[in-house]
């Protein structure tokens, strides 16, 4: 597995992570899921952290 897949991967799995813990945060009626809201927005964070690592070089041609 290339690089640049594994950073594609892992920015999806970020954003959908972040998103979901934003939905969970946003929705009044589920409350009780505020520390897993807050669990998924920074596991999100860390994942799109974590896939610039993953970034190829560029050739300077």
């Amino acid at each position: 597995m290339s690089k640049s897949s594994i950073r594609k991967r892992l920015t999806l799995l970020g954003t959908l992570l972040f998103a979901t813990g934003l939905a969970f945060r946003i929705i009044e009626e589920l409350i009780p899921y505020r520390t897993i809201s807050i669990i998924g927005m920074i596991a999100g964070i860390i994942l799109i952290l974590i896939s610039n690592f993953y970034r190829e070089q560029r050739s300077r041609d």
